[in-house]
């Protein structure tokens, strides 16, 4: 880290944990910037260290109780979807237009709450050390498609369309970038008119695979670009029925990191956005 910060200008940030001499073991949060010569040489960083021990503990306690939490609620979310399912099935023998159509809504926000619990709880998995990535070998277009096809058949009211993509094989988790694709396209659907277009696509630039999902919705103001990815963020003058909790994206930027991959949204007010991200080529 300190390497590139100092080829790139740019200001070194890590947090890492010390033995004190007592033999505690504290965290520590350094960030600053390197100072250069006359002839671009750098000589010296100047920066701040802190202890952020505290600030840890309190993160893992609220970690720890966002996974009990979460767990704990899946047991009775899985019945209740068992049961919703059973009454669709016996509405539909019994042709009751009414209560199969209000099954199915219910069967659909069961599908989100789910959804929403999941994602808490790789929230809190990833944030102790306890998410894992296995990779393996596999063709990024193949699995661009068979997302694609899913989406097809759920999100009917857009159109969605692979305008281009490369043969590419990729070492990398296979599910969990599977997860950042539907991820961005979900996004997609919800922030874009019924009707439009998604655009995904996938190149090779250098020695990685860039994956890009484009849509035709209103854009992202400048000043929200660089938070997108934060933890808990959400766009303040989003339509208040869209419902989230702003953990997707940061979810996709941690899993994108943990492949040592980069992820970025190219936006403008009213002319869509292009969410992209990379994986490094086998």
């Amino acid at each position: 880290m300190v390497t590139v910060a100092k080829e790139n200008h740019s200001i070194y940030r890590a947090e890492y944990e010390i033995a004190w001499p007592d033999g505690s073991i504290h965290w520590i949060s350094a960030h600053g910037r390197a100072r250069y010569d006359s002839d671009g040489i750098p000589v010296k960083m100047v920066g701040v260290i802190s202890d952020i021990t505290e600030h840890k503990a309190d993160e893992q306690r609220k970690n720890d109780f966002i996974g009990m939490v979460s767990h704990e609620l899946k047991t009775p979310l899985t019945s209740l979807t068992g049961y919703v399912q059973l009454l669709q099935v016996r509405a539909k023998k019994n042709d009751d237009a009414f209560a199969s159509g209000a099954l199915e809504k219910a069967n659909n926000q069961l599908k989100k709450m789910a959804n929403m619990i999941n994602s808490f709880l790789n929230v809190s998995r990833l944030e102790s050390g306890k998410i894992h990535i296995h990779k393996q070998h596999f063709n990024l277009a193949e699995l661009i498609s068979e997302v694609e096809s899913e989406f097809t058949v759920t999100a009917n009211s857009h159109n969605i369309m692979i305008a281009k993509c490369e043969q590419l094989t990729v070492d990398a988790d296979r599910d969990k970038i599977g997860h950042v694709l539907n991820n961005l396209i979900s996004n997609a659907v919800k922030y874009s008119p019924p009707g439009s277009t998604i655009d995904i696509s996938c190149r090779q630039h250098d020695n990685f695979a860039v994956v890009s999902v484009a849509d035709e919705g209103s854009g992202i103001r400048q000043e929200d670009k660089h938070k997108l990815f934060e933890r808990y963020y959400r766009v303040a003058d989003q339509h208040l029925t869209i419902a989230g909790f702003g953990i997707g994206l940061y979810l996709c930027a941690e899993i994108v990191s943990r492949h040592h991959g980069e992820i970025w949204v190219d936006s403008e007010l009213g002319k869509g956005s292009t969410f992209h991200f990379s994986l490094p080529l086998t």
